[in-house]
């Protein structure tokens, strides 16, 4: 999905009170009528967080704001005063459309998600280990020397903005490069942190799915008969919880 030639697009537009100007960095490529074009990723969590009811963090004027994609759930994090600060886990399952998919077409239907709030000090935890690791100063993975891509595994997105500064960035599959690279080493810690200290999927079971054929991690595919959501793919639900 990506051309061989990739930039990084730096526009500015103005905040929503239309008072200051807000830099704004984007992964880009050069599509094959050789045009430059933002990122698939950023194109389909853009408009994925339109369904789920995200801020829209290009025009936010919180002082610090953090968003965490995995292929299932949105981890925001922010203060406007660096002393109170606030989360939210944001859940999603995107469903295929039932009657196009009996056709070979794999196209979402419906997009179910819920929203769980985290308390005060479990969101300034996370911010420590956010600066402890110094993740927001990580370049975008294909601006480190050394990170490829691949088709399969993982992509983790983040998106952060202040008033005058938003960043969207990816990283493929961060634990294969871990023992390498030492960008991927604390993007791979802070995943590992999430996952099993801060148990970030407990959070995922809250979200109630009907039976149906979930898209997984963007891939359309063989649909994968298994209650395992740690398999990328397009994932069979028929008693998730």
């Amino acid at each position: 999905m990506k051309a061989l030639i990739s930039i990084v697009l730096t526009f500015f537009i103005s905040s929503v009170y239309g008072q200051t100007e807000k830099i704004v960095t984007i992964p880009t490529y050069k599509n094959y009528k050789n045009e430059v074009d933002t990122t698939l990723w950023f194109k389909w969590k853009h408009d994925l967080a339109k369904q789920i009811n995200l801020k829209d963090l290009q025009t936010s004027t919180d002082t610090f704001h953090f968003r965490f994609w995995t292929d299932i759930q949105a981890i925001d994090l922010w203060t406007i005063d660096h002393k109170s600060y606030f989360g939210v886990v944001t859940n999603y399952a995107q469903r295929y459309d039932d009657k196009l998919l009996r056709k070979g077409v794999h196209k979402v239907g419906k997009v179910y998600s819920n929203q769980v709030f985290i308390d005060s000090s479990k969101a300034k935890q996370l911010f420590n280990i956010i600066d402890n690791l110094s993740i927001v100063d990580i370049p975008t993975d294909e601006k480190i020397k050394g990170w490829q891509q691949g088709f399969d595994g993982e992509e983790f997105l983040i998106e952060t903005s202040t008033p005058k500064q938003y960043d969207f960035k990816t990283y493929w599959t961060p634990r294969i490069f871990a023992d390498t690279l030492k960008e991927a080493k604390q993007i791979q810690t802070f995943v590992d942190f999430l996952y099993k200290d801060f148990k970030i999927y407990d959070y995922y079971k809250k979200l109630k799915l009907p039976e149906g054929s979930y898209q997984r991690n963007g891939i359309q595919g063989v649909e994968i008969k298994t209650n395992n959501l740690n398999v990328p793919g397009a994932t069979k639900v028929t008693d998730l919880l």
